[in-house]
């Protein structure tokens, strides 16, 4: 049991984010208003979900751990 610290994924995470900050960019200019994203909610946007992923897996881990201590 262990928990995967992907560095990776957490590239792929903020990749996602910056293509969204672009599409908001392109928005924004479209509408004549900034509804962009600054580059620190993009990149807090990106730890949010690279840390809902790893508590995903501390929770997997744990009920793995819960069913193999009461089997």
């Amino acid at each position: 049991m262990a928990i995967k610290i992907d560095v990776k994924k957490f590239e792929e995470l903020l990749q996602i984010q910056q293509e969204r900050q672009l599409a908001m960019q392109e928005l924004s200019e479209k509408l004549g208003i900034d509804i962009s994203f600054s580059d620190e909610e993009v990149m807090n946007f990106a730890l949010e979900q690279y840390a809902e992923e790893i508590n995903k897996q501390i929770n997997q881990e744990v009920i793995l751990l819960m069913k193999s201590l009461f089997s």
